[in-house]
């Protein structure tokens, strides 16, 4: 098998991460996976912002978990409202996509860039995990001033991101695949 196949299928979402934080070299090469990822008309508008900050770490921690409770989804709401869950999973490292609002395939944009960054850190032996909750932050009423303590460019939002640390735990099983889902036409 390939060496991009064998990455591919040893992938896994870490939720596990020893504090040390990951060098500068090896968050550039994979955030320079994440700018190489097709995009709509080679438009090239996403944004990266990379938070090492444990005070800003934590301070979206606690406003994705505040909005979430209020939403209308009992998982979520019982997540956000325990004390002990960090959305992050302490991991020492976030990066953030974001985009353009209302600017269309932008969300896949920001997709395509997360799942590079993603191989690109397993390659490496770096553990990542796709963060979506962090979103939660920037609904109701701090979005915008949430977003400015970001640094993100104006009219952008964040439309992901990943956490990003070295391994304290390496998943073994074996990753299943449901059936059913591919059909043939022609």
């Amino acid at each position: 098998m390939n060496e991009t196949l064998q990455t591919i299928r040893q992938r896994r979402s870490i939720r596990k991460f020893k504090s040390e934080q990951v060098p500068d070299a090896v968050i550039e090469t994979i955030l320079e996976a994440g700018r190489l990822a097709p995009c709509a008309l080679n438009r090239q508008e996403r944004h990266f912002t990379v938070v090492r900050s444990k005070k800003i770490l934590d301070f979206l921690n606690r406003e994705a978990k505040a909005f979430a409770v209020s939403l209308n989804n009992r998982f979520l709401s019982l997540m956000a409202q325990s004390e002990n869950y960090n959305i992050f999973h302490a991991a020492p490292l976030i990066v953030v996509v974001s985009g353009p609002a209302n600017r269309s395939m932008v969300e896949s944009d920001c997709a395509a860039s997360i799942q590079n960054m993603l191989l690109a850190a397993e390659s490496l032996r770096i553990g990542a995990c796709w963060i979506n909750f962090v979103l939660y932050a920037f609904h109701g009423a701090n979005a915008i001033e949430n977003a400015a303590k970001l640094g993100l460019p104006a009219g952008y939002l964040p439309y992901g991101s990943i956490a990003v640390g070295f391994k304290d735990d390496e998943p073994v099983e074996e990753r299943a695949i449901k059936g059913n889902t591919v059909n043939y036409l022609g």
